[in-house]
């Protein structure tokens, strides 16, 4: 698909409107009006399922993430590195970086997927036989977030099971 092409049309219904934003611009910095900084939540939910649907199809992966078990986790680089100082660090400081395939042999292939995918999604499935492999390898490879929702799990899991064995010994 090719890009949008502006038309002359639209080029002249954006010249006669300048002028006059361009007057607002001045009155509205001459009343102190501060800035407002605006998120489009649905482009970020839309890249990170590009994104994820990429990783999915090994479309522009540029690195795999290997278990001991010899799985290979498809990512790309500059994903994983905005998620994990960890990864930050791997590909710009060491040999590593200019690996294509890197070794991860402590982690489990079914934990490491499981935190790939939420660097790209946000989405993650704690549980009671997974948590803790996942907060193990969340530290790491410094996931803080992922750690502090595994921490989360197990703390609400604790308070309930001695509320639990307290009714019981009642």
């Amino acid at each position: 698909m090719l890009p949008h092409r502006t038309s002359v049309k639209e080029m002249d219904s954006v010249k006669q409107v300048m002028p006059r934003i361009s007057g607002q611009k001045q009155v509205l910095k001459s009343n102190g009006c501060k800035p407002k900084i605006c998120i489009n939540s649905c482009q970020t939910r839309s890249s990170s399922e590009v994104l994820q649907s990429l990783r999915r199809e090994e479309v522009l992966c540029d690195i795999k993430l290997e278990t001991d078990d010899g799985v290979l986790v498809c990512a790309h680089k500059l994903v994983l590195v905005t998620a994990s100082p960890y990864f930050r660090a791997m590909f710009h400081n060491f040999a590593e970086g200019d690996k294509g395939v890197v070794n991860l042999r402590e982690l489990d292939c079914n934990i490491l997927q499981l935190l790939v995918d939420y660097i790209y999604t946000g989405e993650i499935m704690v549980t009671v036989q997974n948590v803790l492999d996942l907060l193990a390898s969340a530290v790491l490879l410094q996931l803080d977030y992922e750690k502090d929702l595994c921490a989360e799990f197990l703390e609400k899991k604790t308070k309930y099971c001695k509320l639990f064995c307290y009714q019981r010994i009642c």
